[in-house]
């Protein structure tokens, strides 16, 4: 497991055997599509790494409505602020498509975190994306329309774009299947987007919502 914890952007600058120390207490689980990775409410013992695949963290209201808080992709740090803050997970994560995920003991992990200074300082960063992640969100939901949306998703997104039904990604946008459907079919015919070679025109794209 030690060259993939090696490629993920906490852990790069680590020596070996630091890697090798970590992963005495780290292991890797699969998860098929709309499971549970785990429950708003339970304890925060592991750190949680997304390898690959879509989770979706929500929570439910006292009337059953459920609140969608974001989407997690490859190579991101899942609640995190939970475990430093030693509280309860504060949403649901669930798979959105088939997921695998790293689960490092928490516990174990902070004694690393303070034989490295460089490791702190890199999960200090992943919480400043976080909060760069929710200004990007109210920018997504709000400000663009479905068009801006969609064209910012397969730019940022390509290769998830292209591996995710259209259906799932029309859910993350918040938007209705048929629009994605018509919108895309504009880019098509316009030569940004070409399905059948998994390509896109990203100078093109920009246009829509820079």
């Amino acid at each position: 497991m030690t060259g993939y914890l090696k490629e993920f952007f906490l852990f790069e600058d680590l020596c070996d055997e630091t890697l090798s120390e970590i992963e005495k207490f780290t292991r890797k689980v699969s998860y098929p599509k709309e499971s549970i990775v785990f429950y708003e409410g339970d304890d925060s013992k592991e750190l949680f790494l997304l390898q690959s695949g879509i989770i979706k963290l929500y929570k439910v209201t006292s009337n059953d409505k459920e609140i969608i808080l974001k989407y997690f992709h490859s190579n991101e740090l899942i609640a995190e602020v939970a475990n430093f803050e030693n509280m309860p997970y504060p949403a649901t994560a669930q798979a959105f498509t088939d997921v695998e995920v790293i689960k490092i003991d928490f516990a174990s992990l902070k004694d690393v975190i303070y034989d490295n200074p460089s490791l702190a300082f890199k999960i200090q960063g992943s919480l400043i994306k976080k909060i760069k992640n929710l200004e990007n969100l109210v920018s997504l939901h709000v400000v663009l329309d479905s068009q801006e949306r969609l064209a910012k998703y397969i730019h940022d997104r390509t290769e998830e774009f292209f591996s995710t039904k259209n259906v799932s990604t029309a859910e993350i946008l918040n938007i209705s299947p048929e629009t994605l459907s018509r919108i895309l079919r504009t880019f098509k015919d316009e030569g940004i987007v070409d399905m059948g070679k998994q390509t896109v025109n990203k100078e093109r794209l920009k246009q829509f919502f820079m």
